[in-house]
């Protein structure tokens, strides 16, 4: 396995760190306390020598990505959400709704070949009942046998299993068996209270979201969790948020089922929002990004996979994140539209060799691999 070239603590220049380097030296679970230096130091290359250390001893310099189709089956939305860009009510002529057809139509034109994953998360609609859903998994999954059905958010799953007038349990079974096979980790959102009284109204409850989440590991459903970040959230903010998921995650892992497989920081798009017009947000600046990706690294030493999400930080931010403790670079994607709404200046999607170049050019091994982070063996696309 890779390392760094030389001792950990060489590479620290704010002495306040040399205690946590030796931790992370040691393998041992870092604290709050940790937590809040690790984004107050200026010393954040010795921040991301510590998370690299942690990505190389784990990864080496294997670094993963999915072929995969974002889709969204509607973005009506009732939940008001101060930072989205993608939602739309009734009567707006933005306003749609997808029936199981249209996302077969979809997944059968020329650009969507070769997908593995589909990737679906969309408003809280009250027409859409548990009968739209296993309608949409079973046609599906009928016509794409081996294609992974990763969808809800915690949050939604909790709305359309209330408003199908059935529980939690019941809506996930019901859905297992038609085909859901994991959840993405959106909807998180942060989790103290008070940050999500402002900025999600709608779901202001984190419990939901880390109950629900506990719900699927319990069930055998693989899930990953997120943090929104560059808003008005502080660092406790940020650190109570991370800690709340090793918990859970340590909860996950004792009861042996399934558990987190990916975390993914996902920075605030400030553009065409509620909260960017009530609040002077900007946007987030790269040495922010890689902070966030590297804090991550260091504090959920139980999750065994850290994204830098290239659709809301950029593809070339992404590569600097290989080295700040990131080993997966997401997906393909092919047509993403709830960071766009929102400002994302990114492409919509990057095709497989894009993605393989990105992480060769910055010294890494990319390997494509499934939901489950199982590799393929075909040799990765040189080209672009």
């Amino acid at each position: 396995m890779h390392s760094l070239p030389r001792p950990l603590r060489s590479y620290i220049r704010d002495e306040k760190l040399l205690p946590i380097a030796d931790k992370v030296a040691r393998g041992e679970r870092l604290s709050f306390e940790d937590g809040l230096l690790l984004y107050g130091t200026r010393d954040l290359n010795g921040v991301g020598a510590m998370a690299h250390h942690v990505r190389l001893s784990r990864h080496g310099l294997k670094t993963y990505f999915v072929a995969s189709r974002r889709l969204s089956y509607t973005n009506i939305c009732y939940t008001h959400c101060q930072f989205c860009a993608f939602q739309a009510k009734p009567g707006d002529p933005r306003a749609y709704v997808l029936s199981a057809e249209d996302i077969i139509k979809d997944l059968e034109k020329p650009e969507s070949a070769g997908v593995r994953e589909l990737h679906m998360v969309a408003g809280h609609y009250p027409k859409l009942k548990i009968e739209y859903f296993e309608d949409l998994f079973r046609k599906v999954k009928a016509r794409f046998p081996d294609l992974h059905l990763k969808v809800f958010t915690m949050v939604e799953m909790d709305y359309y299993a209330r408003v199908s007038g059935i529980s939690m349990d019941e809506f996930l079974d019901r859905c297992v068996a038609a085909g859901l096979e994991s959840c993405p980790g959106g909807g998180a959102e942060i989790f103290d209270e008070g940050i999500r009284e402002e900025i999600c109204i709608g779901k202001k409850d984190a419990n939901v979201w880390l109950k629900n989440a506990e719900l699927c590991h319990s069930k055998g459903v693989p899930t990953n969790c997120t943090m929104l970040y560059g808003h008005i959230e502080e660092p406790r903010h940020k650190v109570d948020h991370l800690l709340r998921l090793r918990d859970l995650q340590d909860r996950s892992l004792k009861n042996g089922k399934t558990a987190f497989l990916a975390y993914i920081p996902l920075a605030y798009q400030n553009e065409n929002n509620e909260l960017s017009r009530t609040h002077v947000i900007h946007e987030t600046s790269g040495g922010g990004d890689l902070r966030e990706i590297a804090v991550a690294r260091l504090l959920l030493d139980n999750v065994p996979h850290i994204k830098a999400y290239w659709v809301m930080i950029s593809p070339g931010m992404a590569q600097v994140g290989l080295s700040y403790g990131a080993d997966d670079l997401d997906g393909t994607i092919i047509e993403e539209e709830i960071a766009h709404d929102a400002g994302a200046q990114t492409p919509q999607g990057l095709t497989k060799a894009e993605l393989a170049h990105l992480i060769r050019a910055a010294g890494f091994e990319p390997l494509e691999r499934d939901n489950l982070y199982r590799t393929y063996e075909e040799e990765m696309p040189v080209g672009m």
